[in-house]
């Protein structure tokens, strides 16, 4: 009875692994992420251009891996057991779906549930749902760990090289308060993505910046941006100024903790 019951065991773990996932395309280099996180690298059949790129987190793991332009006619040549996007490829969803070829698309939105459900929806797809729960709790203790530091009485303006702020209800903004510190843009009344006003930031100075994406190859740095103005230049020499690696904050995914770590190391340093 003992050997039957082994041989039954042993004959559902072959047939789970003969149905795993072994072809894994990305549409974007944010879907990226999530594959080169949880997939292993036997599995993954080709990534986005940006994989490499200095504003991807996982550019490391993904050097040496197959890369390409994330069009629907590669997907179809390619044909792939599973298609992981989070922005690109909404165009071709349709073809995709007469072609049977499965896609994971992780959910819009902020907060820690919807991180953790998209890892769950990622996990499985890929049949990789232990080491996504491995992460999952790996990230509730270090959460819970800076969520419960004291917070400080500084108030911190975000700004990058195209001028853009992070408001109410994005997780950038979501990220300087898990640091501890306090949103200029939320004391404005700036909800989303937006332009910061000059006028306001100059009246009212910050304790702190928070600049990002700074360090990459070729910022975009719009001709109009309020960071090339000489008042923000000088204010970012005279107030203290944090810049944060870009690839921390260039998707909503599991690193974003990096940055407000991150964040919360250099202000320690600077008080």
């Amino acid at each position: 009875m003992i050997a039957i019951y082994c041989f039954l065991i042993v004959a559902v773990c072959h047939l789970s692994a003969a149905y795993a996932v072994e072809k894994v395309v990305s549409l974007d280099y944010c879907a990226d992420q999530y594959i080169l996180s949880l997939a292993d690298r036997s599995q993954i059949m080709a990534l986005s251009r940006d994989a490499t790129k200095s504003h991807s987190f996982y550019a490391e793991q993904a050097q040496g891996i197959p890369k390409f332009g994330s069009s629907a006619e590669e997907v179809l040549h390619m044909n792939p057991d599973l298609v992981v996007r989070y922005w690109g490829g909404r165009k071709f969803l349709d073809v995709l779906k007469k072609a049977h070829i499965p896609v994971a698309s992780p959910l819009y939105g902020n907060g820690s549930a919807t991180l953790y459900k998209n890892l769950r929806l990622v996990g499985k797809a890929l049949g990789q749902e232990q080491r996504a729960e491995t992460m999952i709790v790996e990230h509730q203790q270090r959460y819970e760990a800076l969520r419960g530091k004291p917070k400080m009485a500084l108030r911190a303006a975000y700004i990058t090289p195209g001028g853009t702020t992070a408001g109410v209800g994005t997780f950038v903004d979501d990220t300087l308060r898990l640091a501890g510190l306090q949103s200029v843009a939320a004391e404005f009344g700036l909800r989303g993505w937006q332009d910061f006003p000059l006028e306001a930031l100059v009246q009212n100075p910050p304790d702190i910046i928070i600049g990002s994406f700074f360090d990459l190859e070729n910022p975009r740095v719009a001709n109009w941006s309020i960071a090339r103005h000489k008042r923000i230049q000088k204010m970012m020499v005279e107030i203290p100024t944090i810049l944060v690696p870009g690839r921390y904050l260039s998707c909503n995914g599991i690193f974003t903790l990096e940055a407000a770590e991150y964040i919360r190391k250099m202000v320690g340093k600077l008080w």
